[in-house]
C-alpha cells in the first residue's frame, strides 16, 4: 500500500485530551508489557503494550521503508510510553528546532501505535476526547506532545511544527514530503494478525472496521509469537522505551551460551547492553552495545 502525499492542515486533525492522556502515562509505574490480551490490559499506561507496539512499528517500516524514523541522538528526554518516531521531513525540522533553542525537549508522546490507541479508546471513550484507532494525529508520524509548549512554540513554528488549538502540549508538522500513513498502521496490524492466524484471516485493506477492532482487542499485549523481525532483524540497542520481544530473548540466550552472565527476560536494559559490550570486546568488535548485522553474525 502506498499513501499519497497530503497536507497535514488543521482540517485533517483530530482533537484529543493529550494533557490528560500524558498525565495518566506519567503517573503509571508500568514499564513492560502485560502478559495477556489487549482487551484485558489494566488501564494505566499504554507502555503495557510495548511488545505489540514495537512489532507494529517494525511492520509499518517493512511495508513503507523509512515511513517512521527515530530521533535517536536528539537532545530530548522521553516518557516510558513515548516512541519518538516521525516521518523524515518532520524529523529534520524537529532537529533544527531543538538545535536552535539549545535546550533539552521533554517529549510526553510521539508516535502512538494502533495498539496504544485501542487501549486509550477502551479506557477513555465517553469520558475524554479520544480518537478511534487509526484516526489519531499521533498515528500519522507527524505529532508530538511536549512539556513547556509555549517556550518551544516560536522555535517549532519556524520549522513547520504548529500548535493545535485547545490541546496545549500538542504540535503537528505540516511541511513538504509528508504522507498520511494512518491506513498503513492499520494494514500493519492486519498483516501481523493474519501471519499469526492463518485459519482466521481478516481483510488486509487498511480500514478500521468491526473485524479489525475485534482482532486487535484479542491481540497479545506483549506481541505475537511470529514477529516481523523473525525474517527482517531490527537493530537492537539500549533505548527508551526499552526494546522487548522474542529477538531480545534470542540475543540474551546466545550471549548466555557464550558464558556471559545476562538475564533472559526479553528486555534490552542496561544489563543486556553490558553483556553485548563484553561479547563485542571478546571478539574484537567495536564495543558499542549495539546489535547490528556484524554482531549478529558473530553470535550465530
Amino acid at each position: 500500500m502506498e499513501d499519497e502525499s497530503f497536507s497535514n492542515s488543521e482540517s485533517t486533525l483530530v482533537f484529543e485530551a493529550c494533557f490528560e492522556i500524558n498525565e495518566r502515562e506519567a503517573n503509571s509505574s508500568i514499564r513492560a508489557s502485560f502478559n495477556g490480551l489487549l482487551k484485558d490490559a489494566p488501564g494505566e499506561s499504554t507502555a503495557i503494550a510495548n511488545g505489540l507496539s514495537q512489532q507494529l512499528i517494525h511492520q509499518i517500516n517493512l511495508i513503507l521503508p523509512n515511513a517512521l524514523v527515530s530521533c535517536e541522538g536528539f537532545n530530548v528526554d522521553l516518557e516510558d510510553a513515548a516512541f519518538l518516531l516521525v516521518q523524515p521531513p518532520a524529523q529534520q525540522a524537529l532537529h533544527r528546532a531543538i538545535q536552535e533553542r539549545g535546550k533539552t525537549m521533554l517529549v510526553n508522546s510521539g508516535y502512538r501505535t494502533l495498539a496504544q490507541q485501542m487501549l486509550l479508546f477502551n479506557w477513555l471513550n465517553g469520558i475524554s476526547p479520544v480518537a478511534e484507532p487509526g484516526k489519531s494525529n499521533h498515528q500519522s508520524g507527524l505529532a508530538i506532545d511536549i512539556e513547556d509548549p509555549r517556550g518551544w512554540e516560536p522555535y517549532l513554528i519556524r520549522h513547520g511544527w504548529y500548535p493545535l488549538a485547545g490541546d496545549p502540549p500538542h504540535f503537528d508538522f505540516d511541511g513538504g514530503g509528508i504522507q498520511d500513513i494512518r491506513r498503513t498502521a492499520i494494514l500493519a496490524f492486519q498483516k501481523l494478525w493474519n501471519e499469526n492466524h492463518p485459519t482466521e484471516k481478516i481483510s488486509e485493506d487498511g480500514a478500521y472496521g468491526p473485524q479489525t477492532a475485534k482482532a486487535l482487542n484479542r491481540a497479545p499485549a506483549n506481541g505475537f509469537s511470529k514477529a516481523p523481525w523473525d525474517n527482517s532483524p531490527r537493530v537492537l540497542r539500549l533505548s527508551r522505551p526499552m526494546m522487548e520481544g522474542s529477538d531480545v530473548v534470542r540475543l540474551q540466550e546466545k550471549l548466555k551460551a557464550t558464558g556471559i552472565a545476562v538475564s533472559t527476560d526479553g528486555l534490552f536494559g542496561v544489563g543486556t547492553e553490558k553483556a553485548v559490550k563484553e561479547f563485542q570486546q571478546k571478539n574484537n568488535l567495536k564495543p558499542d552495545g549495539i546489535v547490528g548485522a556484524t554482531t549478529l553474525e558473530y553470535l550465530k
